[in-house]
């Protein structure tokens, strides 16, 4: 047993990393949280939805647990921004107000020139057998710092980004700290909350990631203040000292400093596909993310070229049988293909198709042999009417393919202007 025990108790943290509660190394998403966008583009891109529908559609096919974590992940989703929520999606303030209340495979990523799960404001929190902490940034500035990697680190001037939140300040525990979690994923920086003075009181305009106001609300009486929340979508609370004599800018600097700011430790752990955790710096996750993404567009490219060389093809091969039909005025499936083998005893029927080779990134040329079954197969999809009146444009197929061609052929350049243009937030 003392050999066995850690061998299960081992794999079931690694389940317990990849599946439930570390974020990937791929996307900075966590599974539930892939799971319910993807729920979210099929079930609510065109309309808005009841949230039960996604959480259902998300329960039901993907999402092997409870509908709590989905629920909450939707809420979470919501506020960053990543889906348009209508009605009560909970709001901040000294205490939060709470929101309105056979598995298919499941991808392990959803392509996108930035990782999703580092996008937005705050920080991801993950605890299994693993802590982790890992700070979001704006989409602009996750753009700029990729486009930096990618353009050789000795040709410009680095681009140090810093994390994003909407209702804080950030700023380095020591000198270099930006950069260390982008380059290591460790490093430590510190949140102070916006709020201002006015003319009898102070107002709180914003809360450290992973900090509540109790101990502010605990210490109300010590502090000889009350405390107001006027917060809905933002957080907005009002400090009102109980004596007239006090001094707002010593009141606001000692609920500042020992109630607000707040020093974050970050460390940056990810979990690969095989459920194993390991530290990264925010600038690998950058860059093995974009690269797969221009992977998965590339193939799509290529996707979309074979869809019209295959739509050339069969064009062509309805123009064979029109042919057949126009000459010996053949009626059947069986006439056709009699009369076809007659042509083939004295004509080469092929075509020519261009294929990318995707291991070796080259073209190449082959050569189509138009067989029996291919007329057959075409006949048993269309109806002889059909195959007489369909409008044959291979020019038109011809043009697209070109296009499709340049799509493929400059993937690379496509994807980085598509980067630039998310650098300067006009994509």
């Amino acid at each position: 047993m003392k050999k066995i025990i850690p061998v299960f108790y081992s794999e079931y943290g690694r389940y317990i990393n990849r599946f439930r509660a570390m974020p990937s190394f791929i996307d900075g998403l966590k599974p539930v949280e892939r799971r319910v966008l993807l729920s979210l583009y099929k079930e609510g891109r065109k309309k808005a939805v009841k949230s039960a529908t996604i959480v259902g559609h998300c329960l039901g096919h993907l999402h092997p647990h409870g509908d709590q974590s989905l629920y909450g992940t939707l809420v979470n989703i919501v506020n960053q921004g990543y889906a348009k929520g209508e009605g009560n999606w909970g709001s901040p303030g000294l205490e939060d107000a709470p929101p309105a209340a056979e598995l298919e495979p499941e991808p392990i990523y959803l392509p996108s020139p930035i990782p999703i799960g580092l996008i937005g404001h705050g920080v991801i929190t993950g605890i299994s057998f693993y802590r982790t902490l890992i700070p979001k940034y704006k989409l602009s500035d996750l753009s700029k710092r990729l486009l930096w990697i990618l353009h050789g680190k000795k040709k410009k001037e680095e681009i140090i980004i810093q994390p994003n939140s909407h209702d804080c300040t950030v700023s380095e525990a020591e000198p270099g700290e930006f950069q260390k979690i982008l380059t290591t994923g460790i490093g430590s920086i510190n949140y102070t909350p916006h709020g201002k003075l006015e003319s009898k009181n102070i107002r709180i305009q914003g809360r450290a990631p992973n900090s509540s106001f109790n101990i502010l609300v605990n210490d109300q009486e010590k502090l000889d203040i009350n405390l107001i929340d006027n917060s809905s979508s933002q957080i907005d609370i009002l400090v009102e000292p109980k004596k007239k004599s006090t001094n707002l800018q010593n009141l606001a600097t000692t609920v500042w400093q020992e109630y607000l700011i707040k020093k974050l430790n970050f460390n940056c752990l990810f979990c690969d596909n095989e459920g194993n955790v390991e530290a990264y710096g925010i600038d690998n996750i950058l860059a093995y993310n974009y690269n797969l993404w221009k992977y998965s567009v590339q193939l799509k490219n290529i996707d979309d070229f074979n869809k019209l060389s295959n739509r050339k093809v069969e064009l062509m091969i309805v123009q064979i049988i029109r042919y057949i039909f126009e000459q010996y005025k053949s009626n059947t499936v069986e006439e056709i293909i009699t009369h076809f083998k007659e042509l083939k005893k004295n004509t080469d029927i092929s075509i020519e198709i261009d294929i990318f080779d995707v291991d070796n990134d080259i073209w190449k040329k082959e050569i189509k042999q138009i067989l029996e079954q291919d007329i057959i197969d075409i006949c048993n999809k269309r109806t002889i009417k059909n195959l007489v009146e369909t409008v044959i444009d291979i020019q038109k197929v011809e043009k697209e393919l070109l296009s499709a061609k340049s799509l493929i052929d400059n993937c690379e350049k496509n994807c980085l202007d598509f980067i630039t243009e998310l650098s300067k937030g006009t994509a």
